[in-house]
């Protein structure tokens, strides 16, 4: 998995799982689950207008991890408290035996958004932009087709994620439900549910 970025950004330090306990508070579950999934982290990359020809913005600078793990996956609790003890937004590349995937924490709506790729064997996320801004923006968005579908707009992922939540447990009931009438009544909260999810993205 790779993010494309040129030479001058890469880091490649190994970071001690103890720094981040250092960084935030660390309930005794979650030193538990970083302790038992992730085998090494590497800070690969940092990306600023001291590493690229690139301005800043209301971001000064962002970072990509590369996180190895003893497991299958990865808690997203244990990615939500990286992010939270590190100051600068990252960029993080998940690797297992099941391949790698890319993921990000969005940090804008009122509770942190994991935006995540499908794990796959090899796969690369396009760099665009000219601003530390824009290229992290543009990374998220490739994360995430429903962030695209409402710019970059967390508040409205989160509510389009909800809503989508909702459609496929209604879409599950209708599938088990043997009496019409049900099953109809059900097909118009769907139904409604489709409408608000259809304005909301645009």
């Amino acid at each position: 998995m790779s993010l494309n970025l040129p030479k001058s950004t890469e880091i490649n330090r190994f970071v001690a799982k103890t720094n981040f306990y250092k960084q935030a508070k660390i309930t005794p579950k979650l030193h538990d689950l970083i302790e038992q999934q992730i085998d090494r982290i590497t800070w690969v990359n940092k990306v600023a207008p001291t590493t690229m020809n690139i301005s800043s913005g209301a971001i000064d600078e962002f970072q990509s991890f590369d996180i190895q793990l003893k497991v299958p996956d990865l808690d997203n609790a244990v990615l939500v408290f990286i992010q939270k003890s590190v100051s600068y937004p990252i960029i993080f590349i998940v690797r297992s035996g099941r391949g790698s995937r890319v993921v990000a924490v969005a940090t804008g709506a009122k509770h942190p958004v994991v935006l995540s790729t499908e794990w796959r064997s090899s796969a690369s996320l396009e760099l665009k932009g000219n601003s530390t801004d824009t290229i992290y923006k543009n990374y998220l968005l490739q994360l995430s087709p429903t962030l695209a579908a409402v710019n970059g707009d967390t508040e409205k992922h989160v509510e389009a994620i909800k809503l989508n939540r909702s459609i496929d447990a209604l879409s599950a009931k209708i599938k088990k439900e043997t009496q019409i009438n049900r099953r109809q009544e059900l097909a118009r909260k769907r139904h409604g549910l489709e409408l608000e999810l259809k304005e909301l993205i645009g």
